[in-house]
């Protein structure tokens, strides 16, 4: 049996070895300092790039009880996408535990969780309700702190590039580790009036546990919902993959003709 495996192996390997390597992405983060407004061309923003400097409020976790604390945010794209990446402003400050849990949540229909009631919670936990499913679950390995807020960009990994629905409620949420903290890392937000009618941000001190609660719900916000600096944007369509790879294939042939 051993050496039929290794058979398949040989005739297969190159296709065995990408799944394998799919299998065991994770998603992928780098930072930049641009804070003045959204990298690229987002499909969604919470917040415009004309208003983005003005989340300079820092949010951490609540006081951690639980395994994870979780910061998130929720948002209701106006048409529908496969995500591929998302940008948050946020500072990176503690990496004792650099390996953190990314979870997206389908809430249901538009409207689904309050995003003007300061007391607005929804449940994830076990069993999940008819209305609520993951739509993924994945880690990010952070390498390096960078306190203050940078523009993170999380890369979605093949499994993870979900199609977003519109007018459908997601709660997007990064769990800290205990042995970071609750300022493990920190989110940025508007310190004003919302700028998004379609989401806000929640909070857990125990992410396994218990509800998700809004920052105001939590008593961390002092106020009215607050919006946190999130953007998400589309993978590349098919065909402007296939254009480019015409073009490197293009480029090689020419290359190898003239040497």
């Amino acid at each position: 049996m051993k050496n039929t495996h290794r058979i398949i192996l040989g005739l297969n390997g190159l296709a065995i070895m990408a799944f394998c390597v799919a299998a065991q992405a994770q998603i992928s983060f780098s930072s930049g300092s641009n804070v003045a407004s959204w990298n690229g061309t987002p499909v969604y923003t919470s917040i415009a790039s004309a208003s983005l400097s003005g989340a300079s409020t820092g949010q951490g976790d609540p006081t951690i009880t639980g395994t994870y604390g979780l910061m998130a945010e929720t948002f209701t794209p106006s048409s529908s996408f496969t995500l591929g990446s998302f940008d948050i402003l946020l500072g990176v400050n503690n990496i004792t535990s650099p390996t953190y849990t990314i979870d997206l949540y389908n809430l249901g229909p538009s409207g689904s969780v309050s995003a003007s009631s300061s007391s607005a919670t929804y449940n994830p936990n076990t069993p999940l309700p008819a209305t609520l499913t993951l739509d993924f679950s994945d880690t990010v390995t952070f390498s390096a702190s960078a306190s203050g807020p940078v523009q993170g960009t999380f890369s979605l990994p093949s499994q993870d590039q979900v199609t977003l629905a519109a007018n459908e409620e997601y709660a997007l949420e990064i769990w800290t580790p205990t042995a970071d903290g609750s300022s493990g890392i920190t989110w940025y937000r508007n310190a004003g009036t919302p700028a998004d009618p379609g989401g806000q941000m929640f909070t857990s001190a125990d992410a396994v546990n218990d509800a998700r609660a809004t920052l105001a719900g939590n008593g961390q916000a002092g106020g009215a919902p607050r919006i946190g600096a999130l953007a998400l944007y589309a993978v590349p369509e098919p065909m402007t993959t296939a254009l480019l790879g015409l073009g490197l294939a293009g480029a090689f042939s020419l290359r190898r003709r003239k040497s």
